[in-house]
């Protein structure tokens, strides 16, 4: 049974109650009402001062401040940082004109990319390396022409974005994200190589929000690892972002395993039913409430149930009833698929 903190009315009435009874002649016309509440104002914060430490001492409840603390002590790198979006566009020009190293490029938007390394134009083009000046996703933009803030001697201001776009750009870890990545690395503290153990290092690259290890992937004393960047225009990650990842577990694991970095294979999963009552307001919110169901049981070699798929229809605030017609039973995802969702349809 837990401990329960008395309130400051409560304490202030037992304080005035112990006055009275241990000095009630002498205290009658004394200050006692107030120093009885002064007594219990300082008592009150006690309490509250010890329920304070004993929330910092888990950090399931702990504040912000000390749950980096806690990080910091039990993660490796600790929260993952903001990382800016990079990628490649093309420029035009004369063969042998420079474009130096720091020069920027801004979006009909005004966002702004810098060039990463100088770069000689060669046979009249070049592809430039460029970094989005803002760290996370606002730098993310998958096509289009950049132009150049100033102009560079020989080479056309347009340059045309790549078609892998300029990605990659993830905000600072939330804080609620970093809490369930402590509480996964206390409740999994072996570090021997396991299932569990490789999810925890994918989720230590920025970007990476969501990770699945698959065993045996390529035999036995292998692993696969799937995962998406939900931050992302696109949460499938680029052979790129695969690559990253890839290296970072290798610096990870085990000399004895073997371990695949993949980028899982999205399934989209159209849904079809009948509101009562049907308005914009409901629609958009059970919506919602299904793409996060299939976030949350969508992944890999899972069984999304037609059971919760009705579940999270029927408590989504608002909805009285409703007809599922698609999907028609439970939905079993492949060894590398993880549902996305597909097309909504309201009969």
């Amino acid at each position: 049974m837990p401990y329960e903190i008395p309130t400051l009315p409560a304490l202030i009435k037992r304080t005035e109650a112990d006055f009275e009874r241990n000095a009630p002649d002498a205290l009658r016309r004394a200050d006692a009402k107030v120093a009885a509440r002064a007594l219990s104002g300082a008592v009150y914060e006690l309490y509250g001062y010890q329920d304070w430490i004993a929330r910092q001492s888990n950090p399931a409840t702990c504040d912000e401040a000390m749950l980096l603390s806690w990080a910091d002590w039990r993660l490796d790198d600790g929260p993952t940082p903001a990382v800016a979006a990079a990628g490649f566009a093309t420029v035009a020009g004369s063969s042998g004109a420079l474009v130096d190293a720091g020069q920027r490029y801004q979006s009909k938007d005004g966002r702004q990319y810098v060039v990463a390394e100088a770069v000689m134009l060669v046979a009249g083009g070049a592809a430039l390396k460029l970094v989005a000046e803002d760290v996370g996703a606002l730098g993310n933009i998958e096509a289009g022409i950049l132009t150049a803030a100033t102009p560079v001697l020989g080479v056309n201001p347009e340059a045309v974005i790549g078609p892998d776009g300029i990605v990659g750009g993830a905000e600072k870890e939330n804080i609620e994200a970093l809490r369930a990545r402590v509480k996964a690395a206390f409740k999994n503290p072996s570090k021997v190589g396991n299932g569990e153990d490789f999810v925890e290092w994918a989720l230590q690259v920025p970007g990476v929000t969501r990770a699945w290890a698959l065993p045996r992937w390529m035999g036995p004393g292998t692993f696969g690892l799937a995962f998406v960047r939900d931050g992302d225009p696109e949460i499938i990650p680029t052979a790129a972002q695969v690559a990253v990842v890839q290296a970072y577990l290798d610096k990870k694991r085990p000399v004895t395993s073997e371990v695949y970095a993949l980028a899982a294979e999205a399934r989209p999963l159209n849904f079809s039913l009948r509101l009562t009552p049907d308005s914009t307001a409901l629609r958009a919110a059970v919506e919602q409430s299904l793409r996060v169901l299939i976030d949350d049981e969508g992944g890999p070699g899972e069984t999304l149930l037609k059971t919760h798929v009705g579940s999270a229809i029927s408590n989504t605030p608002g909805e009285t009833d409703h007809v599922l017609i698609e999907p028609a039973a439970d939905v079993v995802m492949g060894a590398n698929q993880v549902a996305v969702p597909g097309v909504f349809t309201w009969a």
